[in-house]
């Protein structure tokens, strides 16, 4: 009859085969959620942040959630505290809930993209209305001051040179993804894929797997992210083809940046047999309505420059009030040249 060994003794010796074969650093005394920035490790700091929800699209109950994978969201939340500062800090932005006993928890958002802008608050002002909401918590409003903060649309009037603060837009998009906001995810694998506003956390492949996930659920900003890779990398039939199966998929959400990208591809001809001006145009119109979300002020620069190349000064005139009054740079000084 064969004895068998005890179990403490079979894993004594599978652990001094492994040192003997792959040396000590190969080895992981916890079997713990991987979670890897940079040359560092980070545990999940909590178990209530170890699933990030985000809305994909709507069903009977107007929302329908994807579940953010656990590594990946161990891996935001542990970014955005050092981004931040600390999980204190972190914490102080985001949007919360009491609990029976009437403590506040970090609470998971259904809430995606930007947040709308009451007619009553001038485009010159978005950016403190944002702010404000951004500071209460709405992941949201978190996103839209990001963007601004990235694109220096902040002061958004004619008279302000750009803010450009690529830190400040980074802790805020890490805000927002922390939330599950998958735009601001997104856009955080951008910033962490180049290292932009991140300084240490810079992480190429955690940046690119945030835009494939954001891409592989329809997510337009993940759409947007991944399209641009594929065109610096002259793939612009993959781009191409990625914008508009986003676009003419009715369960996703588009944004106008989506509808930019596209509409520019018809026109140029990108990834395309042939051009096609008359639809190119007419997304970067529907862009245009979406105003003041990212894209709408370049679509109105380029319809601008579209309407002005065929001596439609009246309607080239409207388009580039739009660009300028959001802060289009390019826009506010060509309207200042005007005037002068």
């Amino acid at each position: 009859m064969t004895q068998r060994l005890p179990l403490k003794v079979l894993i004594l010796v599978l652990s001094f085969i492994v040192i003997a074969t792959e040396g000590w650093a190969s080895i992981s005394i916890i079997p713990t959620v991987k979670v890897t920035i940079l040359e560092h490790q980070y545990r999940c700091p909590c178990h209530r942040h170890a699933s990030l929800y985000a809305s994909s699209k709507n069903n009977a109950n107007g929302s329908c959630s994807i579940l953010i994978p656990n590594d990946v969201a161990c891996d935001v939340r542990s970014i955005a505290e050092i981004l931040w500062g600390g999980q204190e800090s972190l914490d102080k932005v985001m949007m919360t809930t009491q609990d029976q006993h009437g403590s506040s928890t970090p609470c998971q958002q259904q809430q995606q993209g930007e947040i709308p802008l009451p007619a009553s608050v001038p485009y010159s002002q978005r950016y403190s209305y944002f702010l404000q909401r951004a500071n209460e918590g709405d992941p949201r409003a978190q996103h839209s001051v990001a963007l601004l903060l990235w694109n220096g649309f902040a002061a958004a009037t004619s008279n302000d040179e750009p803010n450009i603060d690529p830190e400040a837009s980074a802790r805020w998009h890490a805000a927002a993804a922390v939330q599950g906001n998958v735009d601001a995810l997104a856009v955080l694998g951008g910033c962490l894929r180049t290292g932009s506003g991140v300084g240490a956390c810079k992480n190429v492949a955690f940046g690119l797997r945030c835009i494939e996930y954001a891409a592989s659920v329809g997510n337009p900003s993940g759409v947007n992210k991944k399209g641009a890779i594929m065109e610096s990398n002259d793939d612009f039939l993959g781009a191409m083809r990625l914008y508009r199966e986003c676009y003419e998929d009715d369960t996703k959400r588009i944004n106008p940046l989506l509808l930019f990208n596209l509409g520019y591809c018809l026109v140029h001809g990108d990834g395309t047999d042939g051009d096609d001006m008359e639809v190119g145009e007419r997304l970067w119109r529907d862009a245009v309505e979406m105003a003041p979300e990212e894209g709408s002020e370049e679509a109105a620069w380029f319809l601008y420059q579209q309407y002005s190349a065929r001596d439609d000064e009246d309607t080239a005139g409207v388009f580039l009030n739009v660009a300028a009054d959001l802060g289009h740079q390019d826009a506010v000084m060509e309207r200042r040249n005007e005037k002068r």
